[in-house]
């Protein structure tokens, strides 16, 4: 059997200037960061290996100094050839640092997408943190940033995804939608979780494969304190255990977080859901828990040649 090579596996490029926030994503994604965990400046590039349905997948985060980022440019196949998703992030509060970081996109999305027809463009608005997620300033930049993204991406689709360390409920959906989204089954799980939800008071649920990403989520949105706090604790905590059929819970900060772990067609899968405590509200019933994963099971059947 033939070796695998770099040049073989899925490159994920997470790209953007000194401070951006790459680094801090890129742990919440892994679930190995805490919010104040001291980080050091990236030096060049930092890669990270995983899997994705059993095929190799690699995340490049790019240091973003100044010296670094001309080393990029300067020598653009040996650092940012193959890449198949582009991830940018832009600090939303540091908008005297925009221009640079519009420039500094424009330089690398020039030599990335001339070499790879198929590249996905996500661009991460990043830092937009609870507390100032609906200041009229941040929406402006927000708006703006867009228009001036879009002027550089002439007839090209892109993402644009507005994230925060402490959401990292939005790191997690940012990070999956353009690898994994495109699939029929995202969409399908997602509909069955939504019903699902309205019948039974669920505030969260979703369905991550590889301990890694997710493949269907359902989500209400709400920014008080209470539940971004349990969401973090809940994120932390629903990949730490071994895989069986047990259905586990736990209460935290007003919410009940239940964590099935299923596995089917030689996938694993982590099932995690998040009801609020309260008094007027059923509890998802143990059956009810079964039989969607019975709906999950059959739709893995259905749908598993399309991930191979």
């Amino acid at each position: 059997m033939a070796e695998t090579t770099e040049n073989d596996i899925m490159k994920i490029a997470i790209i953007g200037l000194a401070n951006a926030g790459k680094t801090s994503i890129v742990k919440n994604v892994q679930k190995t960061y805490h919010i104040g965990q001291p980080l050091s400046p990236t030096k060049s590039v930092q890669r990270s290996v995983f899997k994705i349905f059993g095929d190799n997948a690699i995340i490049w985060d790019y240091g973003g100094q100044e010296e670094y980022r001309n080393s990029y440019l300067n020598k653009p196949g040996r650092f940012l050839s193959d890449i198949r998703y582009l991830f940018f992030v832009i600090d939303i509060q540091d908008p005297d640092g925009f221009d640079q970081s519009l420039t500094y996109f424009s330089d690398v999305y020039d030599f990335i997408h001339e070499h790879t027809p198929q590249l996905i463009v996500s661009i991460m608005l990043h830092k937009i943190d609870p507390l100032i997620a609906k200041n009229p300033e941040i929406k402006e930049r927000v708006k703006s940033l867009k228009r001036k993204f879009g002027a550089i991406l002439v007839n090209r689709e892109v993402g644009y995804y507005e994230t925060s360390v402490y959401d990292a409920l939005s790191l997690l959906t940012s990070i999956s939608i353009p690898i994994l989204g495109d699939l029929p089954i995202y969409n399908k799980i997602s509909v069955l979780f939504a019903n699902y939800a309205i019948k039974n008071s669920v505030d969260y649920m979703n369905l991550t494969v590889d301990n890694l990403l997710e493949l269907g989520k359902f989500r209400i949105y709400r920014k008080d304190q209470e539940f971004l706090e349990a969401s973090m604790e809940f994120y932390k905590e629903f990949g730490n255990l071994e895989i069986d059929s047990k259905i586990r819970s736990y209460n935290f900060e007003g919410y009940r977080f239940i964590i099935v772990q299923g596995k089917v067609e030689g996938y694993e899968y982590i099932l995690n859901v998040a009801h609020p405590l309260a008094v007027d509200m059923e509890m998802p019933t143990e059956e009810s828990l079964n039989q969607i994963l019975k709906e999950i099971n059959k739709l893995f059947i259905e749908y598993h040649p399309l991930l191979e």
